[in-house]
This record gives C-alpha cells, sequence and structure tokens, in this order.
C-alpha cells in the first residue's frame, strides 16, 4: 500500500495550486447559454463546469414573455430576481414576484417560475449541488419541462397567505421590505446577533459605531429578523458603495459577488480584478484578502452569495485555523 498519510500532506498544497490556476471571475459576454429541459436560456455562472474551484453552482437563467420554466425538485435553492415580474409556484402555492426579489426553495419542494409580465425575465440561482453529490444527496426530478404558458395554465393554483411558510420560514422577500442598513449602523446591527456564524466574524465588523464595511447594505437571508431558514445556500445582501469609495479590506471564507450595477475594480490575494455589471466575482477562501473600489460614477451594487457548508458548519468550527479578519477600514466616514 502507498503511504497515503504523506498523500493527506500534499492535499493543502495541492489544493492551493488548483485555486490559484482556476477562474476567478466571468463578464456577461463570456457566458455559454444553452437550452435545458428547465429553461429556455441558461447559462453557468460560477461552477466547477465552467473553471470555478467552488462548493456550490451559480446559474443565469431567463423566461421569455408568455413562457415558464420547467418544473422539478432538488435540495436548498436561493433565487434572485435581476429582472423582470412572475409568479412562483412551490408546493402548490403561488409567491408573486418582481424585479429585485428573493425567493427560497426549500428541499425537495416542487417549484415552477412563471414570465406573467411584459418582458423577458432574468434570474440568478444558487444551489450547492457539489455538496450533495458529495454527500450523495444530489437527486434532481423533473415532472414537466419549460414551455409557453396556455390560458388557464395557472387558474386554481392557491395564492400564499403569506410571504412566510409556517414550516419552511420566509419563501419570498421584495427589494421594497427589504430592510436597509447604513455604513454606521451595520456594527450595530452585527453585535445584536449573537449567532455562531456572527460571533467567528471580525470584531471590527461587529463594533457598534465603527466605520462601516460598505455605503450601506440591503439584507436578504443575512439578516436573522427576516425569517429565513436556509442551510445550504444563502443570498444574504446587496453590498452598495458610493461612488469613488472602497470597502474595507478583510479577509474569510468562500463568497461570490455577482454586480448589479456600477463598475469598478477588487484587490483579490493582491490581483486587481475589473469588474462591471453582469460580473461575477469569486472570493475564494478560505483566508483570501480583499477589498472593492467603486470607480464609476453610481452607486455599485454587489449580489452576495455563500453557500451553507461555510456559514452553517466550515467558519464557526475552523476559526481558530483560518480566522475572519479586517485589515483596513473602509474609506466612509
Amino acid at each position: 500500500m502507498a503511504d497515503f498519510y504523506a498523500d493527506w500532506l500534499k492535499y493543502w498544497d495541492d489544493e492551493q495550486e488548483e485555486r490559484r490556476r482556476a477562474r476567478k471571475h466571468i463578464n456577461e459576454e463570456e457566458l455559454e447559454w444553452v437550452r435545458t429541459k428547465q429553461d429556455w436560456r441558461a447559462a453557468l455562472l460560477g461552477a466547477r463546469e465552467n473553471g470555478f474551484i467552488t462548493s456550490g453552482v451559480t446559474v443565469l437563467a431567463e423566461i421569455p414573455r408568455g413562457w415558464h420554466t420547467g418544473k422539478h425538485s432538488h435540495g436548498e435553492e436561493a433565487v434572485y430576481v435581476v429582472e423582470g415580474q412572475g409568479f412562483s409556484v412551490i408546493d402548490g402555492l403561488r409567491y408573486d414576484w418582481e424585479t429585485g426579489s428573493c425567493l427560497f426553495i426549500p428541499f425537495g419542494a416542487a417549484h415552477q417560475h412563471f414570465n406573467s409580465g411584459e418582458n423577458t425575465v432574468r434570474y440568478l440561482s444558487a444551489m450547492a449541488l457539489p455538496l450533495e453529490r458529495f454527500v450523495g444527496l444530489a437527486k434532481i426530478t423533473q415532472y414537466d419541462e419549460a414551455g409557453e404558458t396556455a390560458m388557464g395554465d395557472s387558474e386554481g393554483v392557491k395564492v400564499a397567505e403569506s410571504d412566510i411558510h409556517p414550516e419552511y420560514g420566509r419563501i419570498v422577500i421584495r427589494l421594497k421590505d427589504a430592510p436597509v442598513f447604513a455604513a454606521g449602523e451595520y456594527g450595530a446591527f452585527l453585535d445584536r446577533r449573537k449567532d455562531e456564524f456572527t460571533a467567528s466574524m471580525a470584531k471590527e465588523m461587529k463594533t457598534p459605531g465603527a466605520v462601516g464595511h460598505r455605503s450601506r447594505f440591503i439584507m436578504f437571508m443575512g439578516a436573522p429578523e427576516n425569517n429565513f431558514k436556509t442551510r445550504e445556500v444563502e443570498i444574504t445582501s446587496i453590498l452598495c458603495d458610493d461612488p469613488g469609495m472602497h470597502s474595507g479590506k478583510h479577509s474569510h471564507m468562500e463568497a461570490l459577488l455577482y454586480v448589479l450595477q456600477g463598475e469598478g475594480y477588487s484587490i483579490v490575494d493582491g490581483e486587481k480584478v475589473p469588474w462591471k455589471k453582469g460580473t461575477l466575482l469569486q472570493v475564494q477562501g478560505p483566508a483570501t484578502v480583499h477589498e472593492h473600489f467603486n470607480t464609476g460614477n453610481i452607486e455599485s451594487q454587489q449580489l452576495r452569495i455563500h453557500f451553507g457548508i461555510r456559514a452553517k458548519f466550515f467558519q464557526p468550527i475552523a476559526r481558530r485555523v483560518f480566522p475572519y479578519r479586517y485589515y483596513e477600514y473602509s474609506s466612509y466616514k
């Protein structure tokens, strides 16, 4: 038998070399769009299949006017509506949404999305499919395929009485209802939280009244008071920076940022990475030092995604070896 322990000792160095060679960002014009059973048009944003070293997958998909997606079920999913208006039928209940809405699909819930507006819907989907496959839970069941919505197809579907399901927690939150924290308020917000994930964050992030990490935060699954019960994947928030400002310099485990508007660049482990609307940027982790700079003339907005294996598992228990660190405050006063 070969010396298995010698192989184990090489794991870290081998992984770092693989990460060094991996893709770390992708722009809109680089996407490869395909037709699938589930979507009229879809493209991988961040996945191992298109060169990223990541613990999940993020997909951009579109639903034409008068169409619906396929109907299927799988593990947990977080969805953000980039553009458009419509509704989703999740376990037989209808939830309406619009541009800027964030949805949670519970594990195993059959679901389907409908475009009820005048324009093409574009949505971002995030799932922890690689993790599920590793532990033997990656089961996707397809019930119907994407297609045009005939008159009466959605009639008789019961409208959910609340956006918060009695068992699964919140299913949808709309942008207009999402809590917003300004730069100077975010430290106090984190200081109030007592969960393990927040406890593992750098103390500078949790100091009430400290210079804010970003100019403002629009909170989705990252705010406990929103009543999401996610475990595998989270679309936590929209991180906003004023023109000419930069974020705090810090390091943590994996996160993905999808640029909704604005332009600028990030310094990630010493590498300058430019971004613009439609860019997906990966902070690989587990100790990736990074900061973000808005060089445009409008507020930049980055949708933040991370996978539950970080927030619910590894960051709290591995913090002695891979601590969440803060190196420099942002430029906000």
